[in-house]
């Protein structure tokens, strides 16, 4: 278990590239499952998520080769294996991400119950309901099962809501369909569309990218030989931009993508957080001057996550720490989650006024002068991040046990934020 001990109260400042996209490669390792020549993916994190799903690849028959910078190429052809071990399984919820491919791939596919952060209730059925009307059968007891005698188009899928997980599965699935596929209500995140272009590059026909109605018609088979860059990350953005703001850092943060970022900065405008556009990268402005802005009735606003192009759900634990350092009062509210707020308690360990009014709504009183304490974090990635965003700007010593699950998508945090002006040290036993 890692222990890292942070000495607040240094601004984090200087220049920095954001992380490769994590929910995007996530789902582009599994899809090379159903190509037919080696992949080269470029600018692939090494998080501990990255190398879960990469070691499901290999146990399944798959070849995996390591190069420099960050390069990895992937075989596909050797792959003979359609049952996801279940040890990684359960280390790792996007190993889900294999059933599509698989079934695909196969004609069966088979995995136990997976792991991943620790949210609340996150249900399949979306996901299942997508694969079935594409002609297969599910059967669920100890694991999951999934058998087809051949996967066939339907113009008529209309998603139960926009989950991610359940879009990308059926979109792998239905490149190889027999005739059209049309999702309605589909998930259109940018990891999404960035899997989406994948699978076009690989000769899929995929139309409506960036839309919640995607046509997909079906293909004999993908090609190989390809080579593709992972987008850089808008999350891991949003979370530099919230941490310079709260530290009274200035950073300029590069090949931020920013058509990515409209809505996470309208949303943090709301918090009178602003920052500068300069082309491909954004800078953060020391001395914000952080306040809870009202509404136009005047009323307590309120920042909310929803499926894209609304607020994005991992920023909204990131975006609670922030709302505590501004002045006045602001509603964070998780429609998504269950217990995407409960780490509020840790929060409130460390001077932080939170009312938490129902498991989905946690209302800041600010601003809050953070102090160090000794806290363990909560099995959820972004929660763990957002509290090491709060030791960052607290005054004194801050002791975070159990903060392993922050590598599963910031592999590099300690490294790059001790770049930045950050005093943080990892003990691991």
């Amino acid at each position: 278990m890692a222990t890292l001990k942070i000495e607040g109260g240094h601004p984090i400042s200087g220049e920095i590239t954001p992380l490769p996209n994590k929910n995007s490669i996530l789902k582009l390792i599994p899809a090379c499952v159903i190509a037919n020549d080696i992949i080269t993916l470029r600018n692939v994190p090494k998080s501990t998520s990255v190398r879960t799903l990469l070691r499901v690849f290999k146990e399944l028959g798959g070849k995996v080769s390591y190069l420099k910078n960050n390069v990895v190429k992937l075989d596909p052809r050797p792959i003979n294996s359609w049952r996801i071990p279940d040890d990684l399984a359960s280390k790792e919820r996007a190993s889900l991400m294999f059933l599509g491919p698989l079934v695909a791939r196969f004609g069966k596919a088979e995995i136990a119950k997976s792991g991943g952060c620790k949210l609340g209730n996150r249900p399949l059925d979306t996901m299942f309901q997508g694969l079935s009307a594409l002609g297969i059968e599910i059967e669920q007891n100890d694991s999951y099962k999934l058998v087809t005698k051949g996967l066939k188009g339907n113009e008529k899928i209309w998603l139960m809501e926009a989950s991610v997980t359940g879009t990308e599965n059926l979109i792998i699935a239905a490149t190889l369909a027999k005739g059209k596929t049309i999702i309605y209500n589909a998930a259109c995140e940018p990891h999404t569309q960035d899997l989406c272009k994948f699978l076009n590059a690989l000769g899929a026909q995929i139309s409506g990218i960036g839309s919640n109605r995607l046509v997909i018609e079906g293909v004999e088979e993908l090609k190989g030989g390809t080579d593709w860059t992972v987008m850089n990350d808008h999350l891991d953005v949003g979370g530099l931009i919230a941490i310079a703001a709260i530290t009274n850092g200035e950073l300029l943060i590069k090949d931020a993508v920013p058509e990515h970022m409209t809505q996470i900065l309208n949303y943090f405008s709301k918090l009178n957080l602003a920052v500068e556009i300069r082309g491909d990268d954004i800078f953060v402005p020391s001395n914000q001057d952080l306040v809870c802005k009202r509404n136009v009735k005047g009323n307590i606003d309120k920042i909310m996550d929803q499926p894209w192009p609304g607020f994005p759900t991992d920023l909204l634990p990131q975006t609670l720490v922030l709302a505590l350092k501004a002045k006045g009062t602001i509603k964070i509210f998780s429609n998504m989650y269950e217990e995407k707020l409960m780490f509020y308690r840790d929060l409130q360990k460390m001077h932080g006024e939170i009312i938490l009014a129902s498991p989905h709504l946690a209302i800041p009183f600010g601003p809050t002068e953070f102090r160090g304490a000794k806290i363990t974090a909560p099995p959820a990635l972004r929660e763990t991040y957002s509290l090491i965003m709060a030791a960052l700007a607290a005054k004194g010593e801050t002791i975070i046990k159990n903060a392993d699950a922050v590598f599963r998508g910031y592999p590099d945090v300690i490294e790059k934020l001790s770049n930045l002006g950050a005093k943080i040290t990892m003990n691991k036993k």
